[in-house]
């Protein structure tokens, strides 16, 4: 019995871990490399969120600004359309102007009256 009491003893008194030291603590840490390369990961992953936002605004810019070219230039095929319209029916009026000038004038010289209607041929 003593055999086992020597060996219990033993066994209590020398630990298994050994005492840690203050260097242990320090050496178990990722140490200065590990914060400069977390740091750096940090900052670049900052920069590309700033860069896609940057080029996310610039893809919404640049599409609202042809959505505005697209309509002006609509706009801009409908008012020409109007005009020439409006040319048109301005050209027509001054060529029946012209027409019943030109008429009117044949009248004076034939001796007829210009403001005289012509008669009715079926009556």
């Amino acid at each position: 019995m003593h055999l086992i009491t020597t060996l219990v003893l033993a066994a209590a008194s020398s630990p298994a871990v050994p005492e840690n030291t203050e260097d242990q603590y320090r050496s178990i840490g990722p140490g200065f490399a590990g914060f400069v390369a977390t740091a750096a990961l940090a900052i670049v992953v900052i920069l590309l969120i700033v860069d896609m936002t940057r080029r996310i605004r610039r893809i919404r810019y640049r599409s609202e600004q042809e959505e505005r070219q697209a309509q002006l230039v609509e706009l801009g095929q409908e008012e020409a359309a109007q005009r020439a319209a409006m040319d048109e029916a301005r050209a027509d009026m001054e060529r029946a102007a012209a027409t019943d000038t030109q008429q009117a004038d044949d009248e004076a010289a034939a001796g007829q009256d210009p403001d005289r209607r012509p008669e009715d041929p079926r009556a």
